[in-house]
């Protein structure tokens, strides 16, 4: 990697773990919607939610180019299905997502990831590419960061290849001076490396490589278990 001079980095589960992060932000949500609008909460079960979420992307599968607009329609269409108006579904769901919103960015950090962001700021230039909607402001790194590039911003989730092409655009650099590090074999690692960056598979949530995909070339793990994509629900 001579001439490096940017590193992009995947957020969810390659600086942090997000699973628990997304479970108590749901715990947040729905404690907020049984205080506030407790003749909602009987439809807003994690149930309920994941089957019209499931059918929202069956209808209009750019939802997962806009996790935000995904979690909070599906709120908004459970309680209209529920018999709420759809004006007060629809303010309900804006509500309860904000407090949704601001329980996911309550992360804790792998043990060392902030102390190496604040290391490779020194030197290099530092971007953030995820195809989620955690905030760098509200987690409090965003200085670290010359730019954050998401699903949402740019309109195209990776393995895309537009994030990855926002992020040399922002740095003006060229993709044999950028490096990618993440946790998700295809679309962070591979599709880094499809697209011109080196790549480095960031494996802290303990996952095997999926065997129809080239070995990576430079990793940073734990011992692995079996390799099964998550369905998006940040």
């Amino acid at each position: 990697m001579t001439g490096l001079k940017l590193i992009t980095f995947d957020l969810d589960n390659t600086l942090w773990p997000v699973d628990e992060v997304i479970r108590q932000a749901e715990r947040t949500c729905s404690a907020w919607i049984a205080e506030h609008h407790p003749e909602a909460s009987a439809a807003l079960t994690a149930e309920r939610i994941r089957s019209v979420r499931d059918r929202l992307i069956g209808e209009q599968p750019d939802y997962l180019n806009n996790l935000t607009r995904l979690r909070r329609d599906a709120m908004a269409q459970a309680f209209i299905e529920a018999g709420f108006a759809e004006r007060e579904a629809r303010h309900i769901a804006q509500d309860a997502f904000l407090v949704f919103h601001e329980a996911r960015n309550k992360v804790s950090f792998f043990p060392g990831a902030l102390e190496v962001l604040e290391t490779l700021a020194d030197s290099y230039t530092l971007g953030a590419l995820s195809n989620g909607n955690a905030d760098l402001k509200q987690i409090g790194i965003r200085d670290l960061f010359a730019f954050h590039h998401s699903a949402e911003s740019i309109g195209k989730r990776k393995p895309e290849a537009d994030m990855f092409h926002a992020a040399l655009h922002s740095a003006g650099v060229s993709a044999t001076q950028a490096v990618h590090v993440g946790d998700h074999p295809l679309e962070d690692v591979d599709a880094a490396r499809q697209h011109g960056f080196h790549a480095v598979w960031a494996n802290l949530i303990d996952l095997s490589w999926p065997s129809d995909l080239d070995q990576p070339s430079h990793l940073h793990s734990q011992p692995s278990r079996t390799y099964r994509p998550a369905a998006p629900v940040r």
